[in-house]
């Protein structure tokens, strides 16, 4: 089985926006992608699951140099590091297709499946490939002020 796995230019902007990245992973500028490695969990009370999508949860910040990294989750605020990754990772988005099939008449018993009916393939889409992670391994500090 060959399963077709296609890679889009990086400067497409249609690319970079067309997929939502998991929430595991954080697009810093516009061609790159990082995971986002937490020692814990981040709990997000709401009534329904749906109503977490697409809401803030924190500010992330990264210094010039690309070396330190500062996520501010409402009163906290938790300091990382940049690091590169052994090996890259590519991000996969699972598209399918579909296509008619091409049916030829082919003697014998077997039924022939009706020429309306059509074949979904499955292909995958590299929509990002990350090459660094920010590790948050300490604890949060609490801040006084505004939150994030």
């Amino acid at each position: 089985m060959i399963v077709p796995i296609s890679f889009n230019s990086p400067s497409t902007s249609a690319a970079a926006t067309s997929y939502p990245l998991p929430p595991t992973l954080a697009r810093i500028s516009h061609a790159e992608v990082v995971l986002v490695e937490l020692q814990g969990a981040l709990e997000i009370h709401s009534a329904k699951p749906s109503e977490r999508d697409g809401k803030l949860v924190g500010r992330l910040g990264i210094d010039d140099a690309g070396k330190t990294a500062t996520l501010r989750i409402g009163h906290h605020l938790l300091e990382g590091k940049v690091v590169q990754l052994a090996k890259p990772l590519a991000v996969l988005q699972r598209v399918l297709d579909g296509h008619k099939e091409d049916n030829m008449d082919v003697d014998g018993g077997e039924e022939q499946p009706a020429p309306s009916e059509t074949q979904t393939t499955t292909g995958w889409d590299a929509i990002a490939l990350i090459k660094r992670k920010i590790v948050f391994s300490k604890r949060p500090t609490p801040i006084v002020g505004r939150p994030a």
